[in-house]
């Protein structure tokens, strides 16, 4: 024990251990398979690296994240864990060579890595002394992200019946955990189970018809970082917007945005310079922001497993947190719509695949191991082509080990300066400073661009020259018009890996097979998601609880579920019609203004203050709909 906490401060720099963590890697160590569920921020990774450390060969690491696999990489290293991670930009051959003797503790791979030919073949040479299956609920078809490549897992125990295995995940209901247990093939596994229950959370559904002003309310003064969730792109933006012209300091995130841009919203939310970050729900993975004190849902999310995982990223470091999620009369059908009504139909998914396929110019029997930078939105609209039901088909192509689908927002652009020289020069000396200084930086950068097409670096470019990206499109064009420049610019937000090779007659059969249990599961986690939002009574808490297979009788008296919220003291009505009196003083003033002065009034306190102060004739309202004092 002593040795597992030695290390533990070696590379972890951290004097103890969270709960159940110091458990499973004894349990590891002493070669049992186990399953641990731990949730979200309760340090997952840990229980298979740490005793990594103390195996004479490596672990290896099954992830459906490439992604995020890649992360991990980079971050076990720099704890001093050698780790490597299989991908298709090198020979498999090489890789495997690299792998057994490089001395490595860590070795990631996805689950259609470790079914290759080749890959079993050598798997003997590797030494494995532990296999760790990382999100291990994407195993089973009642999970979320189910993943067939991942049942065939067991083909490595095949080979290795003495390497024991740990199986992790954060969600997993009690039908998921049996089917981890029966799919890995887990001989009496030791089972971990820390509670679900997240107790520095207080839940809050809050039911409002005004999200916006219901956001100024919520965020008013507040001082400890946060995260708001949206359902689009736009939301993002509008909700930003209004943030930032109320006074709080936001910033936004999204597929939308460049790699740059979003190194910079998430460098200036780590540190504070912007205290909310409005996302969609991509936003998260991987993030380990200990103090975010609020989560907050413009949407309620598709299933109770997204909310779990997106609620636990609020108070990780044991601080007291807040978790509001809004639900108006119409989020219902809206939610309907936009997870069910948008699923695509088998005769969509194959008429996508073969789109995409002739898109990305992919031969029948061609596809495997290659790969491609997609650009999502020219593709959609080069086949007219709903861009909802292509995001669903292209994520379901990537959970049946069709391709793998990474999101990377690169910008690919090339240009030769097709003026001479001298001419060059002149446009320089005229140009307005922002141009010059886009043009001189090409011009000096990029050797050979007055002779030939050349790729450029749009990111590169804008931080060197400090101009905006829109400025620099702006030049490009300006430019390429006036017949100076040639200039091509494509946006491609998605690296595709093939896995199969194309053929239109079997490639998609098994995922036709499934499509019908898919819709299925995913309407029975939407009414799931739908009965937690709408039900008012019992504790929140609880109803988590229970989905995830707790049995629990203490309600939390934290939530806004009627009992736990604590019976509030009425306020008289001249006290609320004062409080109100007090602002309106000060000069006239909207009633969403009076909403966020006054956050702990009610909004039929406000209204019955409001209406009392008219009937008194102390207050009217003007013609810009302003609450003025008489």
């Amino acid at each position: 024990m002593t040795k597992l906490k030695d290390l533990l401060s070696e590379h972890w720099k951290a004097d103890e251990f969270r709960p159940m963590q110091e458990e499973i890697c004894t349990s590891i160590l002493a070669k049992k398979d186990t399953l641990a569920l731990l949730p979200t921020g309760g340090g997952k990774s840990l229980c298979y690296q740490l005793p990594s450390l103390l195996f004479e060969g490596p672990t290896l690491v099954i992830s459906p994240l490439i992604s995020l696999m890649h992360d991990q990489v980079a971050q076990a290293n720099t704890k001093g864990i050698k780790s490597m991670a299989f991908n298709a930009n090198q020979s498999l051959d090489n890789q495997l060579d690299n792998a057994a003797f490089g001395r490595y503790k860590l070795l990631y791979c996805s689950p259609e890595k470790a079914q290759n030919s080749l890959f079993l073949a050598r798997l003997s040479q590797l030494n494995i002394q532990c296999i760790a299956v990382d999100e291990a609920h994407c195993i089973s078809q009642w999970g979320n992200d189910f993943r067939p490549a991942f049942r065939e897992i067991k083909s490595l125990r095949e080979q290795l019946p003495e390497v024991p295995v740990i199986a992790l995940t954060a969600s997993a209901t009690p039908a998921v955990i049996i089917d981890i247990k029966e799919q890995l093939a887990l001989d009496n596994p030791n089972e971990f189970k820390t509670s679900f229950a997240r107790e520095n959370i207080a839940l809050t559904i809050e039911n409002t018809q005004d999200k916006y002003g219901s956001i100024l309310r919520t965020f008013h003064g507040i001082k400890t970082p946060a995260i708001i969730y949206c359902s689009s792109r736009r939301e993002t933006e509008e909700v930003n917007q209004l943030l930032n012209t109320n006074g709080i300091k936001a910033t936004y995130f999204h597929g939308g945005l460049t790699a740059q841009q979003k190194q910079d919203r998430l460098f200036a939310w780590h540190q504070e310079q912007k205290l909310v970050m409005v996302a969609t729900n991509a936003f998260g993975m991987g993030i380990d922001k200990g103090n975010i004190g609020l989560v907050v849902h413009l949407t309620i999310p598709a299933s109770l497993e997204h909310y779990y995982q997106e609620i636990g990223r609020a108070g990780r470091n044991g601080n007291n947190a807040k978790a509001i999620a809004y639900f108006s009369p119409g989020d219902e059908q809206r939610l309907i719509q936009q997870y069910l009504g948008q699923l695509p139909t088998p005769e969509f998914i194959q008429k996508c695949y073969k789109s995409l396929c002739n898109y990305l110019i992919i031969g029948h029997g061609e596809g495997i191991e290659q790969e491609w930078r997609l650009s999502f939105q020219d593709f959609c609209r080069a086949y007219k082509f709903s861009p909802k039901k292509v995001d669903a088909c292209i994520t379901l192509f990537d959970q049946a080990s069709i391709f793998h689908r990474i999101n990377t927002n690169r910008q690919d652009a090339s240009c030769q300066i097709i003026c001479s020289p001298t001419q060059f020069k002149l446009e320089l000396e005229k140009a307005p400073l922002s141009h010059s200084k886009v043009l001189q930086f090409i011009g000096r950068e990029y050797v050979g661009v007055f002779e030939r097409e050349t790729t450029i670096d749009l990111d590169l470019i804008t931080r060197k020259s400090k101009v905006s990206f829109s400025t620099l499109i702006d030049v490009m064009e300006h430019y390429k018009q006036q017949e100076l420049l040639s200039f091509n610019y494509a946006s491609s937000d998605i690296h595709l890996i093939g896995i199969k090779p194309r053929d239109d007659k079997h490639t998609l059969n098994e995922l036709l097979r499934n499509t019908e249990l898919i819709h299925t599961t995913k309407i029975e986690k939407i009414n799931s998601m739908l009965s937690f939002a709408k039900q008012q009574n019992r504790c929140k808490q609880k109803e988590l609880l229970v989905y995830f297979g707790e049995s629990i009788t203490i309600s939390c008296k934290l939530c806004s579920a009627n009992e736990c919220v604590p019976i509030k003291k009425e306020i008289p009505i001249k006290d609320i019609a004062a409080q109100i009196l007090d602002y309106v003083e000060q000069g006239p003033l909207a009633t969403q203004q009076l909403k966020v002065s006054l956050p702990h009034l009610s909004v039929a306190e406000l209204a019955e203050g409001l209406a009392w102060l008219e009937r008194q004739q102390k207050i009217k309202t003007n013609a810009l709909a302003q609450i003025i004092k008489l």
